[in-house]
């Protein structure tokens, strides 16, 4: 995707069903699909009526889904980092306590003049929400992920939508 704006609206994952992440672009969605055996990536553009599948990189394979399912994770790694205390809210009828970093931590690129918040459930201990916004080879970046850990998915989420008229061009 090249464009002015570039966002991911959903990602979802699941031990039992996989991986998806929609992206949106400029008007336009792409999705990615990473089954439970994590051994290929399935794109689909319908601003092309298109869809290919590739295997995942060496190390990706395990790697992708690993990083994200451990909410203590995320936790963990903003607390290493000096921060300072943003206090008590609520962010979708949830109390949270936040706390905002300087050089959040990404699994991309270092970003320059990053600062990144995260809320966390008072009474789970788990992420609500996490902001970072920055700069990365000279584009604006700005990462806002919510977190709903307790919401069942429907595991239809999980399977390409690929319609009939759909063409792969590397099949």
């Amino acid at each position: 995707l090249v464009g002015s704006e570039m966002c991911i609206r959903d990602s979802y994952m699941s031990e039992e069903h996989g991986f998806r992440m929609d992206i949106h672009a400029d008007g336009n969605v792409v999705s990615w699909y990473v089954g439970p055996e994590a051994d290929k990536l399935i794109t689909v553009i319908p601003a092309e009526k298109t869809w290919f599948a590739s295997p995942l990189p060496e190390g990706q394979a395990t790697a992708m889904p690993e990083e994200y399912k451990d909410p203590a994770d995320y936790v963990r790694r903003f607390m290493e980092r000096p921060y300072k205390e943003l206090g008590r809210s609520t962010i979708d009828g949830v109390e949270v306590d936040g706390i905002e970093v300087t050089d959040p931590p990404t699994d991309r690129e270092p970003m320059e003049n990053a600062v990144g918040r995260m809320w966390v459930d008072v009474a789970t201990e788990l992420p609500v929400r996490i902001e970072i916004e920055g700069t990365a080879d000279g584009w604006l970046v700005q990462w806002l992920m919510d977190f709903q850990w307790s919401e069942a998915v429907d595991p239809a989420l999980f399977e390409p939508n690929i319609p009939a008229d759909y063409t792969s061009p590397l099949q």
